[in-house]
């Protein structure tokens, strides 16, 4: 346990100073966020995702399981906060954001070192193959999902095929398929822009709580997300397991990884496109907070 609280501390301490360094920015002079919205979804997303599917290795059993289930948990999640949506009776703005924070968890750099030391490099190796389709889904479905707030279904699907990531994911699969490389010094300059991704994704979440006023704690749709996440979707993943017949470590891996709190980049993608930040924000942060409580408790489920 003492080993598990010293992996929380050394996770919350740099995603907090790394927050407070956006919120103490933009107390001093405003951010323009929308830009660096673009710099993360259309040069550091495609870096990313290229850089973990050029050497990911994709084989074995365990990666249908993996997809199977992540298709059906994406299908149910987005299903369960539409339709809380549509009977709380939320605006279209807030339907989206409820819809991204239950679709995505921090299952990357907040997920993957808790996995390390829950269960090792094993359960590490499964949780970087979830964590590929995740990094996908969070910026070609997340796109989607948060575009429709400023777009019909027909321009959204037009605006993601005019995004990067799509080919760096095409490009990354290629490799990865025929034990390609990326060329020398070319690998080197996704890896550093990849890298960058986390800590800008994590400094807009600071800039946006910024300028996020704390009456919105009292905002119902504020913690009918944060209940979707983490207790509807934790639920919803051990029946979706069970039925599907996944079992042992890589039941518990990814149980934990769809456990884990709101995604920091959904942030990113309500401010691209004009959708409710302040609630998305709210969200990331209470989950996140509460994570601390809840997570432990989850892993020994798991």
């Amino acid at each position: 346990m003492y080993a598990y609280l010293h992996l929380l501390i050394s996770i919350t301490v740099p995603i907090i100073m790394i927050c407070t360094c956006g919120v103490l920015l933009q107390k001093r002079r405003p951010v323009d966020t929308k830009l660096l919205a673009d710099i993360t979804l259309y040069i550091l997303a495609p870096a990313l995702i290229l850089s973990a599917l050029s050497g990911s290795h994709l084989q074995g059993g365990n990666v249908l399981h993996i997809v199977l289930f992540t298709l059906v948990m994406t299908v149910l999640q987005w299903g369960l906060a539409v339709f809380t949506s549509r009977c709380a009776r939320l605006p279209e703005n807030a339907t989206r954001a409820l819809t991204l924070t239950t679709l995505f968890s921090n299952a990357n750099n907040y997920g993957l070192p808790v996995l390390l030391l829950a269960f090792g490099r094993q359960g590490f190796s499964l949780g970087a193959v979830y964590v590929i389709g995740q990094i996908i889904l969070v910026n070609v479905l997340g796109m989607y999902v948060a575009s429709r707030s400023s777009m019909n279904g027909k321009q959204a699907l037009e605006h993601i095929f005019k995004s990067p990531i799509i080919y760096a994911c095409l490009v990354g699969i290629v490799l990865d398929v025929l034990h390609l490389p990326l060329p020398p010094g070319t690998d080197t300059a996704v890896q550093m822009l990849g890298t960058a991704y986390p800590t800008l994704v994590l400094l807009i979440l600071g800039i946006k709580l910024g300028n996020t006023k704390l009456s919105g704690l009292h905002r119902r749709d504020v913690w009918l997300g944060v209940m979707l996440r983490i207790a509807a979707v934790p639920v919803l993943a051990k029946l979706v397991l069970f039925v599907l017949g996944i079992h042992g470590l890589l039941a518990s891996v990814l149980f934990v990884e769809i456990s884990m709190p709101a995604a920091i980049n959904t942030v990113t993608l309500a401010e691209k496109f004009d959708g409710e930040t302040q609630l998305v924000s709210l969200i990331v942060s209470i989950t996140t907070v509460l994570s601390f409580v809840y997570l432990p408790l989850l892993i020994s489920l798991g």
